[in-house]
């Protein structure tokens, strides 16, 4: 294998997982496809594209927050699969209720919208315009989308790979 960014050679350290390049692919599709493609051709694919994304990456960005909150407690790290499944579940979850109950949608629109909120306002304060108010994103409550859930099984598979390399002895 490869010498690389979690690979056998490399030390994990905490978020190293979110340097994977699955995982920097993922947030610049998400980021394009959201900013970019959507506006530009929209469609039945690009709604599913961003699912695919997110639920890619989201699951190591909360094991990444973990493991850094952790991290500073105690000096000793080893990438923890079982954090990672309970990121991996607890997305899958959340994604689900977004996409079949309205209230679980307004409440992601409003959260993201709050997320958003401190861009909005920096942009326009350097702009020397009015700060706009917090706004909530669009969101669509659409049963179809849960057929990106198999998409948890990327942040799954890398996660593993990487506390499994972490955990065996270096060559």
């Amino acid at each position: 294998m490869r010498e690389g960014v979690n690979s056998p050679g490399t030390k994990s350290f905490p978020a190293s997982g979110l340097l994977h390049p699955g995982v920097l692919v993922a947030v610049v599709l998400l980021v394009l496809n959201d900013h970019v493609f959507k506006a530009r051709w929209p469609s039945w694919w690009t709604g599913k594209l961003s699912d695919v994304a997110g639920l890619a990456m989201f699951p190591l960005l909360l094991q990444a927050l973990w493991e850094q909150a952790s991290w500073r407690r105690s000096r000793d790290f080893r990438p923890s699969f079982a954090v990672l499944v309970g990121a991996v579940v607890l997305t899958g979850l959340c994604f689900a209720a977004t996409k079949l109950s309205t209230d679980a949608g307004n409440a992601w629109r409003w959260a993201l919208g709050g997320l958003q909120w401190p861009f909005f306002a920096l942009r326009a304060w350097l702009a020397g315009v009015r700060i706009p108010p917090v706004r909530a994103t669009q969101h669509t409550v659409d049963v179809t989308d849960l057929l990106t859930l198999p998409a948890l099984f990327i942040p799954l598979w890398l996660g593993w790979r990487r506390a499994r390399e972490a955990s065996s002895p270096p060559p």
